[in-house]
């Protein structure tokens, strides 16, 4: 049976990847040397914790049903990718970098997608949506070209920015009054 405690654990779980990916992100900048054999292996646990937390998200049912509905299947690959950067981490770790950035792409074309069904749905954060998605798929295409420790320092802020505010605007956990849509 599908919980409000399941929708808090999804809720709260993104937003805590959006803080690991904001804390990553910024050590990138500040410390870009951080990329080590540590980083990717922290790296491959993050995206399977990414990939549980995508699922748990994708079996809860907040009210508009918008930023879960296609983890199922992106959850799946981030799981498996996760094994295999665990498993793999030292042969295609020069890879790691642009990998990143074609995961941080696909989530935010994803995003775009959320987009379509938020304005369909009548929220009027629908354009902020699409800008901050927008902004973080230029970022992951800008990681995978340049594959810099600066570039990945950017994308996964913006891919934490992203991913936290289309949560907050889009997931309600009741239909109830106190969650409006003007905490956008």
């Amino acid at each position: 049976m599908i919980t409000t405690k399941q929708l808090k654990i999804a809720r709260n779980g993104y937003i805590l990847i959006s803080v690991v990916f904001y804390i990553t992100g910024l050590l990138c900048l500040i410390l870009p040397d951080i990329m080590t054999k540590h980083a990717v292996l922290a790296g491959g646990i993050i995206l399977i914790v990414y990939g549980v937390i995508k699922i748990i998200g994708y079996f809860s049912r907040d009210l508009y049903c918008l930023a879960f509905q296609y983890d199922f299947a992106c959850g799946l690959f981030l799981i498996i990718l996760g094994i295999f950067v665990l498993c793999m981490n030292t042969r295609y770790r020069g890879n790691f970098l642009e990998g990143l950035g074609l995961l941080i792409l696909l989530d935010s074309l994803l995003g775009i997608q959320t987009t379509m069904e938020a304005r369909k749905f009548g929220l009027p954060s629908w354009p902020m949506i699409l800008a901050v998605s927008l902004l973080s798929g230029a970022a992951g295409v800008i990681l995978f070209l340049l594959g810099s420790k600066t570039a990945a320092g950017c994308a996964l802020l913006a891919e934490g920015g992203m991913r936290q505010y289309i949560v907050q605007c889009t997931v309600r956990l009741s239909p109830c009054k106190k969650n409006t849509e003007e905490e956008c």
